[in-house]
């Protein structure tokens, strides 16, 4: 055998033997990270990071829950069903429910362009993280109130002020059909 051909071999065992050793090191990484509480409690969270919790994003917001430095409650996009899941997974309580309509039918703000006062600037296009916001530049504007958070980046960065909250009306669309029956403590 040739000495070029025993340097390859030798090569190619060294790094053959450093690439499984790296993944064998990624992956008992991967699986320490993934018992980690934030890791489970952000796979949760939407991950839009839209800032509606007071924090900087999902993972802050995840970070600050799993050391117990938030309320479980404050994610908006993920609603009702992930906040409950929330609260299981960091052991917080969530009080009592005062008003089931709003459970029921989560209404929720969402931004509405005043087309006659839009000039078609295009700045709320560039900053909507989730691309609900539609029309051309110089051009009214309109935002899909279906896919709308609500975050309001839009209203901030609009320079004619002709973006606002408003809230959806009750109806049918906004219904949670995933309802679970509850039966009082005393009842059998």
């Amino acid at each position: 055998m040739s000495s070029t051909v025993l340097f390859i071999i030798i090569i190619a065992i060294i790094l053959l033997s450093v690439g499984i050793s790296l993944s064998l090191l990624s992956n008992f990484t991967d699986s320490k990270d993934r018992g980690s509480a934030d890791k489970r409690i952000e796979k949760l969270l939407p991950n839009v990071n839209c800032g509606q919790c007071g924090y900087p994003g999902c993972q802050a917001y995840a970070k600050a829950l799993s050391k117990g430095e938030a309320r479980c409650d404050l994610c908006k996009p993920a609603g009702p069903e992930v906040a409950m899941q929330l609260a299981a997974l960091t052991g917080q309580n969530l009080g009592s429910k005062t008003d089931f309509e709003e459970d029921l039918f989560t209404p929720r703000q969402v931004a509405f362009i005043h087309e006659s006062s839009c000039t078609g600037c295009s700045r709320c296009v560039r900053v909507c993280r989730l691309d609900c916001i539609e029309g051309k530049i110089r051009q009214s504007h309109h935002i899909d109130k279906e896919e709308c958070i609500g975050c309001g980046d839009c209203i901030k960065v609009c320079p004619e002020k002709c973006i606002e909250l408003v809230r959806l009306e009750h109806n049918l669309s906004h219904y949670d059909w995933k309802i679970t029956a509850t039966t009082s403590s005393g009842a059998k």
